[in-house]
């Protein structure tokens, strides 16, 4: 009937306009287009409110372009060594380790978190290494001719040592 068939295409209209919203660039990041989609999966995977859901997606982008910049990446040598390093503070082998983890969590998920946590120090460091600004010669100079009494020795000054530092 007409009727049923004007319903069936309201219906099929509307389906299509929502997909279309679903779809719609909200947000772009350097580049980075985030969907409407985007953003309600992660809000309803994460327990987040569309505001905090658009912040984490912002985040997560960024912080992939940081790592990128940098390209820090975590080799299996560095993974190992964290591995062993964890395994050692609980008094365990890497076997038995490796064992527990396996036995209390999904292990794939396990080492996708100490890589990040990995690349999480990497990232840092890089950054404030890059903020550090080294002293040059002249910086050197001044400093030393505004604090020269911290570099004269009186001939009479007694230096203590403590024993521990004493060497034979």
């Amino acid at each position: 009937s007409e009727c049923m068939m004007r319903k069936y295409l309201i219906i099929l209209v509307a389906v299509w306009l929502n997909a279309g919203l679903l779809n719609a660039i909200a947000v772009v990041v350097n580049g980075i287009a985030i969907t409407m989609y985007d953003i309600d999966k992660t809000a309803n995977a994460n327990n987040l409110s569309q505001k905090q859901a658009i912040k984490k997606l912002i985040d997560d982008i960024l912080y992939k372009q940081e790592l990128e910049k940098f390209n820090l990446v975590v080799s299996n040598t560095e993974l190992l060594d964290y591995i062993k390093m964890l395994a050692l503070s609980n008094k365990m082998s890497i076997e038995k380790f490796k064992s527990t983890i396996k036995q209390n969590q999904n292990y794939d998920t396990f080492i996708n978190n100490i890589k990040k946590r990995i690349l999480n120090r990497k990232l840092i460091s890089k950054i404030a290494i890059g903020k550090l600004k080294m002293a040059t010669d002249e910086d050197m100079k001044i400093y030393y001719e505004n604090n020269i009494q911290q570099f004269k020795k009186n001939k009479n000054s007694i230096q203590v040592v403590p024993f521990k530092e004493v060497k034979n």
